[in-house]
């Protein structure tokens, strides 16, 4: 039978060592030399706080807010960049003997970090202050905390080139995606993917370019993603990534965040990519399912029947991937959907696997194996 499956990146194909590092950057640009333990950000991934890019200013936020909550300060800057400084210079009480996020609800189409600064978390903080840290967190112009975190992650050169920004002027930074990133396959792992039974497609939260059908101009689109594929050794595949939604998004004036993972419209478009190939028809065909509820034309070219896998390390490809499982059998066809989680020996990953009835794997091996792929 034809198998159709969707690859995660980071955490699946990729050991994402990059964007770890590029977090503990950004955060100490704004908070000092303080030790974050890789506990905090598992913990957010566990919630379903997958991207650093909302990590970030999360993090910065609740030390802060700890800070502040027994140190009120006055007259800081509406700045982040400025603001931090004058926290540091400030600051009489211990830092933080731990940071916690605080509990909030994750909304569909929201990112996190705007999820919680609506929810009012980080009330110590003062209001423009906490505005300016913790909305606008994917504009390239307006958050502090993307700025700096895009200039860690793909190196001062192609930060500039990607943003037509300058960098930052006081240090010239390497890209740490190339730095620190590892491949999480071997080639005989390469090989058992690339089975012509099966027809793959990237599928990740990362930016990126616009699809590649596309000859415009790919200004502001940062390619974290073919770097992933690249270091796996699988750049030639389909993508369906931040900046493809990002690209028919803006098309047709949305939000990307309703169209990505766990939104059933980032499964749907990695499907059909995956199986024709075409990147820019499988987004139009999409959007033609999120405007009309029906799926057109060009998903007549799937097979009628087939078996879908999602490999993942979080659970919102895994929801994403179900749901889009619901829509095609609803429209006619025969779907047998496998969602499969790695792990990489973290428990909390596990434990989240485990509660949503995944079956889960500690790594590639032993997945292999388990799931007869």
């Amino acid at each position: 039978m034809n198998r159709i499956i969707l690859l995660d990146i980071d955490g699946v194909l990729v050991q994402p060592g990059g964007y770890r590092a590029a977090l503990r950057a950004t955060v100490k640009r704004f908070i000092g030399d303080y030790v974050i333990e890789e506990e905090l950000p598992v913990s957010m991934e566990k919630r379903g706080i997958s991207s650093e890019w909302d990590m970030s200013p999360l993090i910065i936020a609740a030390y802060w807010e700890d800070v502040l909550s027994r140190q009120p300060m006055e007259n800081l800057s509406d700045d982040p960049v400025l603001a931090g400084e004058q926290i540091q210079r400030q600051r009489k009480v211990e830092e933080p003997m731990h940071l916690s996020i605080p509990a909030f609800e994750l909304m569909d189409g929201q990112y996190p970090v705007d999820a919680a600064y609506e929810q009012e978390c980080f009330s110590s903080i003062p209001s423009e202050l906490r505005k300016n840290l913790m909305t606008e967190s994917r504009n390239v112009y307006k958050s502090q905390t993307f700025r700096t975190f895009q200039n860690f992650t793909l190196g001062s050169k192609t930060f500039e080139a990607t943003y037509q920004l300058p960098a930052d002027a006081k240090r010239e930074a390497q890209s740490l995606l190339l730095t620190e990133d590892k491949a999480n396959i071997s080639a005989e792992i390469r090989e058992r993917l690339r089975h012509e039974w099966n027809s793959i497609s990237g599928f990740t939260a990362r930016p990126s370019k616009p699809p590649r059908e596309w000859d415009g101009s790919h200004r502001g689109y940062a390619p974290e993603a073919e770097l992933g594929l690249e270091l796996a050794g699988l750049a030639d595949i389909p993508l369906m990534s931040f900046g493809k939604l990002e690209f028919i998004a803006a098309q047709h004036g949305l939000n990307p965040a309703t169209l990505m993972k766990p939104a059933p419209f980032h499964a749907l478009a990695g499907i059909l990519a995956a199986w024709t190939g075409d990147e820019l028809a499988a987004l139009n065909a999409a959007y033609e399912w999120h405007t009309s509820g029906k799926l057109n034309g060009k998903f007549s070219e799937l097979p009628k029947s087939f078996e879908l896998y999602v490999i993942e390390d979080t659970m919102g490809g895994v929801r994403a991937t179900r749901a889009a499982g619901d829509i095609l059998r609803e429209a006619g066809f025969e779907v047998s959907v496998h969602t499969l989680g790695l792990t990489s020996g973290i428990a909390q990953k596990a434990e989240a696997f485990r509660k949503a009835d995944v079956p889960f794997f500690e790594n590639w091996e032993s997945l292999i194996a388990g799931a007869g792929l």
